[in-house]
């Protein structure tokens, strides 16, 4: 259950994935304010999680720049409420371009507790990062790093990713991910796979299919052990998230579309 509780963890990070450097069509009318997502994560028959995405209804201003404010929460439920997690992380996002101006997290994973707050200066590539001093009761600072160009963090790359025109991707097409996350950057490798038709809740979906190429590890099952699947639509929202582990395969499920 101990790989059960940390694979969790990592498939919330798999539900907001990071953001991409791809030159393909891109199409920013995806997000729409008020826009809420719930999913659910089973294990075999359990049901040991669920995540959400919602955008805020109004509009914000970080600085000049009009930003959409977007909250992605994801918690342990059932049998795996035994590993306590509560976690949540916001981002304000440029309207325009869904740059990351702002973002936070809120950690609560067992005794583990860690608040967060990180401003984005793409001017000059800057990421300043603060941590909440439980003593103090301010957040202070924890460092201020060097970043890429057009950096998002964790939840605005998630968006970036459903901007793609995935219609105009050949099958075996193959992409990078970067992003900015606990203190540093990253990359991963995509494999646009094509369309398949699934079944999400009691629903025959037509979806583009995507594999990231996970680097080894002591959790998933293989090289190409998750899989991702988007609505073939307007809005392609992220309806599943399949991941073999070594302990069975858990799937994360978009509860409607």
């Amino acid at each position: 259950m101990n790989k059960i509780y940390l694979f969790y963890i990592l498939i919330l990070n798999s539900i907001i994935v990071a953001s991409t450097n791809v030159n393909y069509e891109l199409n920013y009318s995806r997000i729409k304010p008020g826009e809420k997502l719930y999913y659910t994560a089973q294990w075999g028959f359990l049901t040991i999680g669920s995540g959400s995405t919602i955008v805020d209804n109004k509009l914000y201003k970080i600085g000049n720049t009009v930003c959409y404010k977007i909250d992605v929460q994801g918690r342990t439920n059932g049998l795996a409420k035994l590993f306590y997690v509560r976690d949540k992380w916001t981002a304000y996002v440029d309207s325009s371009n869904i740059l990351t101006h702002k973002s936070s997290r809120s950690i609560r994973e067992g005794r583990y507790a860690m608040d967060e707050m990180v401003d984005f200066d793409h001017e000059n590539k800057k990421a300043t990062v603060k941590v909440f001093d439980k003593t103090k009761k301010i957040f202070q600072l924890k460092k201020i790093y060097d970043t890429p160009e057009n950096i998002r963090d964790i939840v605005g790359g998630f968006m970036m990713v459903r901007m793609i025109e995935l219609d105009k991707l050949k099958k075996g097409s193959v992409f990078s991910i970067n992003g900015f996350y606990e203190d540093e950057g990253y990359k991963i490798d995509v494999i646009y796979d094509g369309l398949e038709t699934i079944r999400v809740n009691n629903k025959q979906l037509k979806c583009h299919k995507m594999k990231p190429i996970v680097p080894k590890n002591a959790v998933f099952d293989g090289h190409n052990s998750i899989e991702v699947w988007l609505s073939n639509d307007a809005k392609q929202n992220i309806v599943r998230i399949k991941a073999k582990m070594f302990v069975g395969s858990v799937i994360v499920d978009l509860n409607s579309n």
